[in-house]
């Protein structure tokens, strides 16, 4: 869901759809006019709140688009030709789900069951049944127009619209889309199926790498297999007619597109996002992973640069953990950040090459094979009117003249940009580091601690520490993080990302 969109319009008639959950309030910008619009709820159960706007424009242009509600938009051009197909994620954004809210337009529904057993959907007025490794086919919306109808079910499916009003099948539509994969619920994974039910419009798959290797084979109505490497990373298929599988035996996932005719249009997702991996593990504390990068473990500096620039490597990344949550299989159960911290280095004449020490960002270092590891203590007033925003920058800097490693200094430190990454409410938030000055970090975040008695009675006891809030070590053994203890507690947990540009120049007296 979002708040505002730019999108490309091409000459002609474009249909411009949106559904929230609320009332909505909906501005348009087309060549600096801007029209609004509003859209009001029934405030009948299950139902949600349907916008559609169609616009006419001679030339392609820029749409600029802001609702007040958070909406999914979806985008029709040429509405009245029956062309086009999308997958539509569910309520919580995986496209594996329990619950949707369709499209509230003329067209024709594909829900797709990749389970063992028999899912029953239901929606006001009407319901359907969806076997194991089943495919049914609904004509959407329902007869009654009293806002637009959510969909439940008791399993997992995936739904697909077109704008087709013929209601038995969706094969013979021409269009493209992803297929979102059986094992992950995201727009990449391991496992793949389709059911191609009807064989008059001719349809492919293109198989696309979304990592840095992959085996694969495709069984059933069409057979196919092949090894996926960073130069020769996609493949094009034409489907038979029946029911297709495709898995990937080793390596990283892949991304599925089936096209079909000369119809179609499609968002194309960045090259790093939704790279989807299944773990399939049930645990209560740290996982390992194969992340879908190229890995560049004892790499050097100038390798791991390029590896950024060229996208084989994330400098940093943000990870959407699904699972069970009760009732869908995909649920989204946490969120993760992961980013490098810069660092600074400096080099001796009497240093030796090659013998550097700098395992992690953020560490100050020499080139010198001996090291300790050490926090640097955080300011101590961050008082002041408004929000504050503090960073601690180590300036020891040695100079020509200098005994002890620090000389005198003039620096100026400019702050470059700073993002907003998140902000959502929180009853537990971890910080971890990597090592080796992981454990020295999150020991001095729980500074504070010596100050409560349930801490100092009840060592590693969370459950029982109800006279303290704040950073808390992790008092499971070998880990590197550190817990914010609410004390049972909500909070407004906000991460930001800040850049900052520090210039040092030696005072020469």
């Amino acid at each position: 869901r979002g708040h505002a969109w730019s999108i490309p319009i091409a000459s002609g008639t474009t249909a411009i759809h949106l559904l929230s959950e609320t009332a909505n309030q909906v501005h348009i910008t087309v060549n600096g006019a801007t029209s609004i619009h509003y859209a009001t709820p029934t405030g009948l159960a299950r139902t949600g709140v349907p916008l559609t706007h169609e616009l006419t424009v001679d030339d392609s242009t820029v749409a600029h688009i802001t609702t007040s509600a958070p909406s999914r938009l979806m985008l029709v051009s040429n509405p009245d030709a029956e062309v086009g197909s999308t997958a539509w994620p569910s309520t919580n954004g995986a496209y594996l789900g329990h619950a949707f809210l369709p499209p509230h337009m003329n067209g024709t529904l594909r829900l797709t069951n990749p389970g063992d057993e028999v899912v029953t959907l239901t929606w006001r007025g009407g319901g359907i049944s969806v076997a194991p490794s089943g495919v049914e086919h609904v004509a959407w919306p329902p007869a009654y127009d009293d806002g637009a109808a959510t969909i439940d079910g008791d399993g997992d499916v995936f739904l697909t619209w077109t704008p087709t009003e013929d209601g038995t099948t969706t094969d013979a539509v021409s269009g493209m889309m992803y297929l979102p994969a059986d094992d992950t619920g995201g727009l990449s994974g391991g496992l793949f199926s389709y059911a191609n039910l009807d064989n008059t419009t001719e349809e492919s798959l293109v198989v696309r790498l979304a990592g840095y290797s992959a085996t694969w084979n495709m069984t059933g109505a069409t057979l196919a297999n092949d090894v996926f490497l960073e130069s020769d990373n996609h493949a094009s298929i034409i489907l038979g007619e029946g029911n297709t599988s495709l898995v990937v035996e080793s390596g990283h996932p892949l991304r599925v597109l089936r096209t079909s005719g000369g119809a179609g249009l499609l968002h194309l997702p960045h090259d790093g996002a939704e790279r989807c991996t299944r773990v399939g593990t049930q645990a209560s504390g740290w996982i390992t992973t194969d992340l879908p990068w190229e890995r560049m473990g004892g790499r050097g500096e100038i390798d791991t640069k390029a590896a950024w620039v060229e996208g084989r490597h994330p400098a940093s990344m943000s990870i959407d953990v699904l699972g069970s949550d009760g009732v869908s299989s995909h649920a989204s159960i946490g969120n993760v950040w992961a980013f490098h911290l810069s660092r600074l280095a400096y080099q001796f004449s009497s240093s030796i090459d090659g013998m550097e020490v700098a395992f992690s960002g953020g560490a100050v270092v020499t080139n010198h094979p001996e090291f300790k590891p050490y926090v640097v203590v955080p300011p101590s007033d961050r008082g002041g009117p408004g929000p504050r925003f503090a960073a601690t920058i180590p300036s020891l800097h040695p100079t020509a003249s200098s005994e002890t490693g620090a000389g005198e200094l003039e620096l100026d430190i400019e702050m470059v940009h700073r993002t907003s990454l998140a902000s959502t409410p929180a009853y537990e938030v971890r910080r971890g580091w990597s090592e080796p000055y992981g454990t020295a970090i999150a020991d001095n975040a729980g500074i504070g601690l010596e100050a409560s008695e349930d801490w100092t009675v009840y060592p590693g006891r969370l459950d029982l520490l109800t006279d303290y809030v704040g950073w808390v070590p992790d008092p499971t053994y070998g880990t590197s993080e550190a817990v914010w203890h609410t004390n049972g507690e909500v909070i407004e947990f906000t991460l930001q990302l800040a850049s900052l540009d520090v210039t040092t120049r030696e005072v020469l007296v």
